[in-house]
């Protein structure tokens, strides 16, 4: 009975410890979990601390100080070199060539005799028509005075009048013919080609000579339909020869067609240029610089400092080492080089190179600043 007595209360005793037991253990098992937690804060907290040690150096960069210019926007066309004149001299009357006086590439001047005709038949044709004028003068002069005394009829003495004035005409036309038969220069300039030969036999409106004029040249340029409305206003544009290294003349506007050239709807421009030591020769290939408009004052940069996400531009402007993200409103674009109409301001520096690696308020080191957009490709 007491043995049995006895292990009751010991089983007693044990069920009534278990509880406490379990108690404790969770005490043990918080406590250690809260140092575990407050261990691993602590580790993050050092990681953070030496990411931020170990953060990239400031990104290096070059910006652009921005100033206000003046902008042009203009197109470069295709040109062609035209003599100012191009002229073929044709015979007006029929006759054999007896004598050329000038030789091809001397220069002429207006009126001078090229060649000469065979001018006999027309020699004799003046004499006879000369004798009979003579004769029909005198013949008029007589009649007049017997009419004067009612000796003859006035019907007869306005026989004699018109046979005197078409004897005039006649005498008038065998003279300018005979002068015909020197070919002379109508202008001024030099001779390209001579087809006139000793000896040939040229009917009315055969070639004698080619002369161009290009002491002065016309630049001719077809102009596209969607450029055509700035030529109207234009008075000059820049002309520019590759082929002389690529020389730089002023043109002035002469014509502007009102009728496109051809299917492509290009409208044909004629600038003047001044040629006065010949070195623009007819046929060079030139381009001609047309300004549409004129912007004063305005604000540029390259247009590679632009970056585009989506339908948004914007750029990088650098202050006290750090860069903003900055939304820009874009105009003209100019070769390399696009207006900015809003979202920047004078003076402010803007990152042209580096910028493809910024994020809004990071550091940079800038290694260069530099004033015109030019001065970025010696950088």
């Amino acid at each position: 009975m007491n043995e049995s007595k006895e292990k009751n209360r010991f089983l007693r005793f044990i069920w009534g410890t278990i509880p406490w037991l379990v108690v404790a253990l969770i005490v043990v098992f918080v406590v250690d979990l809260g140092g575990r937690i407050g261990k691993e804060k602590a580790r993050i907290e050092a990681e953070k601390k030496a990411a931020i040690k170990k953060a990239p150096p400031p990104v290096k960069v070059i910006t652009l100080t921005l100033s206000p210019r003046e902008l042009r926007d203009q197109i470069t066309l295709p040109a062609e070199v035209e003599p100012y004149e191009n002229l073929w001299v044709e015979a007006e009357l029929p006759g054999q060539i007896i004598e050329v006086l000038v030789k091809e590439g001397q220069m002429v001047r207006k009126g001078q005799v090229l060649a000469r005709l065979d001018d006999r038949d027309y020699r004799s044709r003046l004499a006879r028509i000369e004798a009979n004028y003579k004769l029909a003068k005198l013949d008029y002069e007589r009649n007049l005075r017997l009419a004067e005394k009612k000796i003859t009829s006035e019907s007869r003495l306005d026989e004699s009048e018109a046979r005197l004035k078409d004897l005039v005409a006649q005498r008038r036309e065998a003279k300018l013919a005979l002068n015909r038969t020197r070919i002379r220069a109508p202008i001024g300039g030099r001779l390209n080609e001579l087809p006139a030969k000793k000896g040939v036999l040229l009917k009315v409106g055969d070639r004698v000579a080619q002369i161009l004029q290009f002491e002065k040249v016309k630049v001719t340029v077809g102009v596209p339909e969607s450029d055509v409305a700035a030529c109207f206003d234009l008075r000059e544009a820049d002309v520019v020869i590759e082929a002389l290294g690529n020389h730089r003349a002023k043109g002035k506007k002469i014509f502007l067609s009102r009728t496109p050239r051809t299917l492509a709807r290009l409208y044909d421009l004629e600038l003047l240029v001044d040629n006065p030591d010949g070195r623009i020769l007819p046929g060079m290939f030139a381009q001609v610089k047309l300004v549409k408009e004129v912007f004063k004052d305005s604000l540029t940069i390259p247009l590679y400092a632009v970056i585009t996400q989506g339908e948004d531009r914007f750029v990088y402007v650098e202050r006290d080492g750090t860069v903003e993200k900055r939304a820009v409103e874009l105009g003209v674009l100019v070769g390399w080089e696009v207006q900015v109409r809003s979202g920047l301001k004078p003076g402010e520096r803007v990152v042209v190179v580096g910028h493809r690696f910024l994020e809004d308020g990071q550091s940079v080191h800038v290694i260069k600043n530099v004033k015109g957009s030019s001065e970025i490709l010696g950088s």
